[in-house]
């Protein structure tokens, strides 16, 4: 990869991360106070996560990859924002339940990423199995 082709790659993360930054804090905004801001958070972590298997699957690269992928999803699943909460939350004596908590994010994230990737594969054998004049 030469220079130009990665500030190009760096650029477009850039702008999809301003995106993803915006729908992460526009949701947590808006229905946050009426669901609470760490169920936004855990709702947005694990849809991104899916998205993210999904696309992965594709095995899709390039510019679109880096501005979705990488930017949009990263910055829409900030995991740092649902351990920030979690540890805003916690008392001294409640380590176990913050570190059950990560753990029950991290593996929710791994598991909502690998149904993502199966979904992609089992849409990519459909359309695979659809006779030519369907498509």
């Amino acid at each position: 990869m030469n220079v130009s082709t990665s500030i190009n790659y760096v650029l477009w993360v850039a702008a999809g991360g301003a995106v993803g930054a915006l729908v992460h804090y526009l949701a947590v905004t808006v229905a946050g106070p009426r669901i609470g801001a760490g169920r936004v958070a855990l709702l947005l972590n694990s849809c991104a996560c899916m998205l993210l298997g999904i696309v992965v699957a594709s095995g899709r690269s390039g510019h679109g990859y880096a501005f979705f992928a990488v930017g949009v999803l990263g910055s829409v699943a900030p995991f740092t924002a649902l351990a920030g909460q979690a540890l805003d939350r916690t008392r001294p004596r409640s380590r176990r339940r913050t570190i059950l908590l990560a753990m029950w994010t991290a593996l929710a994230g791994v598991s909502m990423a690998i149904v993502g990737y199966i979904l992609a594969d089992l849409g990519s054998i459909a359309f695979e199995k659809v006779p030519g004049s369907l498509r």
